[in-house]
């Protein structure tokens, strides 16, 4: 047989060769179209692929939405079975894909190790209409799993216009409207330009303060404070302002969030103080004769050493305990442990004279029980039941407050007065110290040293 023979033998195997090797192809490439089907079927691809087909897309100028999802599963864990947490991100998966997915024209991928990103066809208002009605049922299955308030989920999305951008900028602004979901505590955020901006801004600063602090950029600004009775100044708030060296002068809106977030309260709170103490020490004289008071968090109130470092840094300017004065902000809720400590401080402090007021009262975390529970010397009325109290039902509420407070021993401030009519109502009321705009807006030290030698 002429096929066994030289050259037909080589001519044979190579045949054979090729043969088998295209039934190999034939077969994978069988196997990868039942893959891919069975990935459809399933709407999950490769984020590779979500990106191919954003620029098809993109180049047909077809608007398409970007949706980021961020799961946080770790309370769940920790509370429950493993076993039950992945059933709860399975069911999780499944809901988003039925909402996204089917009759959205969409995909959806993962992302990292439990978050996900969604590219369909939706506008905004169908976009956000979509979240909380996949939230909606979400919110369902955390409520058969026992999930509630153990399982965090969040979503930030970015719509595409006629601007060109490129897949990782689309994406790039969908993780960052989330982060802005998960940072204002909501459900979920569009990126838009205006937002985003003031969100890298609000980074910039975060990623900073440390080094503002440690740099002494921050300066400090009084708003006086003035007699109900005399009209006279009794004292001042003390307040930080920041000449930031990337940011330029910022006020607390900016960048107490940023000593929060970053965990800085008790850093910044005594570095505040000292500078005040500081201040004042200069000319013990003239600036003694007043009372300053100067806001602490109340996670800083819950320092075991807070007394002691109080006491240190007032002795180290050998300045008078009386003309110091400490705010409780409203910012956390106290566990029963921290609330006995912050008790325990304050006594101390009371002990030296130091004095204490009740900041924001009517407002966030403040409640009656606070006037109970903290042995204060003067509650500082929120500024919203001030310049409500211009009403009939608001008056009510304000004078109430007032004559409760004074019942059990205690002065009031109101803040927020910015009218001859805010002025008349709550003095009317029986309130003791006024302060807001109608008086003075905050102002420098210089400033503040002029209005004492007119006193």
């Amino acid at each position: 047989m002429k096929y066994l023979q030289y050259p037909y033998v080589i001519i044979t195997f190579l045949a054979v060769i090729f043969l088998i090797m295209g039934l190999i192809g034939l077969y994978f490439t069988i196997k990868s179209i039942k893959t891919a089907k069975g990935t459809a079927q399933k709407g999950f691809c490769g984020i590779g692929k979500m990106e191919n087909d954003f620029e098809k897309a993109t180049n047909l100028r077809k608007e398409h939405s970007i949706i980021y999802v961020s799961i946080s599963l770790d309370s769940m864990k920790r509370i429950y079975p493993e076993s039950k947490a992945v059933r709860m991100y399975e069911q999780i998966k499944k809901i988003l894909f039925n909402h996204f997915c089917l009759g959205a024209d969409g995909e959806i991928s993962m992302y990292g190790q439990l978050n996900f990103v969604v590219m369909n066809n939706l506008d905004a208002e169908k976009t956000a209409q979509c979240i909380d009605r996949c939230f909606s049922e979400i919110n369902e299955a955390f409520v058969k799993y026992g999930a509630v308030n153990v399982a965090r989920l969040n979503f930030g999305y970015y719509i595409t216009s006629s601007t060109e951008v490129s897949f990782k900028t689309a994406l790039s602004r969908a993780k960052q409207a989330c982060s802005m979901a998960e940072d204002k505590n909501v459900l979920y955020c569009q990126w838009d330009i205006s937002s985003g901006k003031k969100f890298e801004r609000k980074i910039q600063i975060e990623n900073h303060i440390q080094e503002e602090i440690d740099n002494n950029r921050f300066f400090l600004q009084y708003q006086p404070m003035v007699d109900a009775k005399t009209n006279k100044i009794m004292g001042a708030e003390v307040l930080s302002r920041l000449n930031s060296k990337t940011q330029g002068v910022l006020s607390p809106r900016y960048f107490l969030s940023a000593v929060n977030n970053v965990g800085l309260n008790e850093k910044f709170d005594y570095y505040i103080f000292e500078k005040n103490c500081k201040w004042i020490s200069i000319d013990k004289n003239t600036r003694a004769k007043y009372v300053y008071t100067i806001n602490f968090s109340r996670s800083t109130l819950c320092d075991e050493n807070l007394a002691k470092n109080i006491i240190s840094i007032i002795e180290k300017y050998d300045i008078e305990y009386s003309c110091i004065a400490i705010e409780i902000l409203e910012d956390k809720n106290l566990s029963k442990d921290e609330k006995a400590i912050m008790i325990s401080n304050l006594a101390c402090l009371k002990e030296k004279g130091i004095l204490t007021l009740l900041d924001d009262f009517g407002k966030g975390y403040t409640s009656f029980g606070d006037l109970t529970d903290f042995n204060i010397d003067i509650v500082k009325i929120d500024k919203s039941i001030t310049q409500n109290s211009l009403t009939p039902s608001g008056f009510v509420i304000l004078k109430n407050i007032i004559r409760t407070a004074h019942d059990l021993g205690f002065k009031t401030l109101c803040e927020g007065i910015e009218t001859e009519e805010h002025k008349k109502m709550v003095v009317s009321a029986g309130c003791d110290i006024l302060q807001g705009y109608y008086f003075y807006h905050p102002i420098p030290v210089t400033e503040l040293e002029k209005v004492f030698e007119k006193q």
